[in-house]
């Protein structure tokens, strides 16, 4: 799937949203025990011409030809005219297929790349503004990266983790510094000091193949006191390796 431009990331993200909300009403209309039935459902028609609309915006930003059902809301009956039993039939399958469609859309619209691309450039512009002082210790990076991930308003143990999901590659053990599961995405931190420029080279090329065994996307933060001289160099042969990215973060 080509990469979506930004307008039709914010169109998808929007019809997203919207169909997440009419499908969210329609179930509190099925679950409101303390409406009376026969009045509980009158919405129908009302709920399916939503529906209807929202289909007919969804298959034009798929640009494909897309079969959705959608209902013939002209030749329904009013509320007057039919019995409740037969309104919450309608407002059944409206909600199926409002579920159907949010599917469709979303296995279509993978944002994956696009937040890895947002989480890269706001860890680049914002890592050397939370560091005050000289780092001596990784960990004194690793922690102003997560001040800054839940300054962003990710959860730990839901939107990303530190040190977790320990695996064995070829006789050693891995445990990335952060990983975010829903971008299938480790984050590792590196601190570059005087004569450890080669080491940290190793480093990274033995955590590139361990780590994309478990992870589709991969970043390394160098934080560097000052000892790469060419960064295009060091950056573009890392990142030849596939979907990683490297910051160099400059003290």
């Amino acid at each position: 799937m080509a990469k979506n431009t930004l307008d039709e990331t914010k169109e998808i993200k929007i019809l997203l949203s919207q169909i997440r909300a009419l499908s969210d009403t329609i179930q509190e209309i099925l679950n409101n025990d303390h409406v009376p039935d026969f009045a509980r459902y009158v919405s129908y028609r009302d709920m399916a011409s939503m529906y209807n609309d929202l289909a007919e915006r969804v298959r034009d930003v798929m640009k494909v030809n897309a079969m959705f059902y959608t209902f013939n809301v002209d030749k329904m009956p009013g509320w007057g005219d039919t019995v409740w039993p037969s309104q919450k039939k309608i407002i059944e399958q409206v909600l199926v297929s409002t579920k159907m469609l949010y599917s469709c859309l979303s296995s279509n619209a993978d944002f994956a790349d696009d937040e890895f691309d947002n989480l890269e450039n706001f860890i680049k512009s914002r890592l050397r503004t939370v560091i005050f002082s000289r780092p001596e210790k990784e960990i004194e990076v690793q922690n102003a990266i997560e001040s800054l991930l839940a300054g962003r308003g990710l959860n730990k143990g839901v939107d990303y983790d530190r040190e977790t999901g320990k695996f064995e590659f070829s006789g050693k053990e891995y445990i990335p510094d952060f990983v975010i599961p829903k971008l299938q995405l480790c984050i590792e931190v590196k601190l570059l000091k005087e004569n450890r420029k080669s080491k940290v080279i190793e480093e990274i090329s033995a955590d590139v193949t361990a780590y994309g065994k478990q992870y589709i996307r991969q970043l390394f933060v160098i934080y560097d006191l000052g000892y790469i001289q060419n960064e295009a160099e060091f950056i573009r042969d890392i990142e030849n390796a596939g979907n990683i990215k490297v910051i160099i973060i400059k003290h």
